[in-house]
């Protein structure tokens, strides 16, 4: 490490620090930020309302997941070949009116899944397969930090969200309360989208010749396998943990305080994982980090201590997308980014859809979550195996 890099960085933040607060802005009201976090929200008024079953309401988050899983290949690819400012401001147009739609959702339960599907499909240019592209080409020396900075965008989605949706779903109800989400994604993803500035991509990324397509190397294939078992494994580990507590006898209240320790870490851990990415090997620093899941799966299996497991929850969480949208960056050339990391976030979110249901099956066959944590943790092991051998960046990315 050289003593011209930190100066390198602040240069490129005295440039590029627009695009990275534009970035977080527009995460934090699309469908990885404002759109996943009010999800439980909408469990106990339709409960009320319709009387379907916790499971039948929740399983909303799959067919988001699945939407992210269908879309963002495509849209990546898109961005690549003709930047990610037209796409964002159709997509910020188009995800109010889908969710003016879902608020007249009625009781049919597939017409809801359905519904929250439009919703993610038109939200396609609002989630990291479109703004780690815009942050990436306008950050080298600093990027892991600004990917990280980016990513709060969520995090802070993760504490707002509840706090400010939820007495808007007691005083006014959940379909008025659609429609404050509806307002919130125009009122600021559509500016923020206005705002970005147009991309250079002869001086950035080169030609347009071959741009747009998923790059296939041994690093960018093991991605996707790493993106995958992340999204299913530590989705399953963190929606289930709450249920996992009550379990062993902790109170229904206590356990939720623990569980909010998960969203501290994850802030912390994205802006830490990206500072230690500028300046050490990525992979080595993520594995490290990734080691923290697999001991928390097995705290929670043989009855450790509850924080400490959930702190390290939350250490993986944080540092899951940064870390996928950062090596993306290092393995890819930069004008296949968008179609590339597409690829990736969209194995991710297909994990993600279908790891918490995999834990519940797990629970109903088996009476308890041992197997799935004892599972999980070998699992995991062999991702940081993975991580900790994918070998030299790409020079062509750089």
């Amino acid at each position: 490490m050289t003593a011209t890099i930190p100066g390198a960085a602040r240069r490129e933040f005295a440039q590029g620090w627009p695009a990275v607060l534009a970035a977080a802005l527009a995460i934090s009201v699309g469908m990885t930020g404002i759109g996943f976090y009010s999800l439980g929200l909408f469990v106990q008024p339709l409960q009320d309302e319709f009387g379907w079953s916790r499971a039948a309401v929740s399983g909303a988050a799959t067919f988001q997941q699945l939407g992210i899983f269908l879309s963002a290949p495509v849209v990546g690819r898109l961005a690549d070949r003709f930047g990610a400012r037209r796409i964002a401001i159709v997509s910020y147009l188009a995800t109010p009116v889908a969710l003016v739609l879902l608020a007249q959702a009625g009781p049919s339960i597939p017409a809801w899944y359905a519904l929250w599907l439009m919703v993610s499909l038109a939200g396609c240019g609002t989630t990291p397969a479109i703004w780690a592209r815009v942050v990436s080409i306008r950050f080298d020396r600093a990027r892991g930090l600004a990917l990280g900075l980016m990513l709060l965008g969520t995090g802070v989605a993760a504490v707002l969200a509840p706090a400010l949706l939820g007495p808007v779903f007691v005083a006014y109800g959940w379909r008025n309360a659609v429609l404050a989400m509806a307002a919130v994604t125009i009122l600021i993803g559509l500016p923020v989208s206005l705002l970005t500035g147009r991309e250079t991509p002869d001086t950035k990324t080169g030609s347009r010749i071959g741009r747009g397509r998923f790059e296939a190397n041994r690093a960018t294939l093991v991605l996707i396998v790493i993106g995958f078992l992340l999204g299913l494994i530590v989705a399953g580990l963190i929606v289930h943990l709450v249920p996992m507590l009550v379990d062993r006898g902790i109170a229904s209240t206590q356990a939720a305080q623990v569980a909010a320790s998960v969203g501290v870490a994850v802030l912390a851990a994205r802006v830490v994982v990206g500072y230690l990415f500028d300046r050490f090997h990525a992979p080595y620093v993520a594995s490290l980090f990734l080691l923290s899941p697999v001991i928390a799966s097995l705290l929670l299996r043989f009855g450790g201590p509850v924080v400490p497991a959930a702190m390290l929850l939350g250490l993986a969480a944080g540092a899951e997308v940064d870390m996928l949208a950062y090596f993306t960056s290092r393995y890819a050339r930069l004008e296949n980014y968008g179609a590339t990391y597409g690829v990736i976030l969209g194995l991710f979110s297909f994990g993600a859809s279908f790891g918490p249901m995999l834990f519940g099956w797990s629970v109903d066959v088996t009476g308890n979550y041992d197997i799935a944590l004892v599972s999980s943790a070998l699992f995991l092991a062999v991702v940081v195996v993975l991580i900790a051998t994918l070998g030299p960046y790409r020079k062509e990315a750089a």
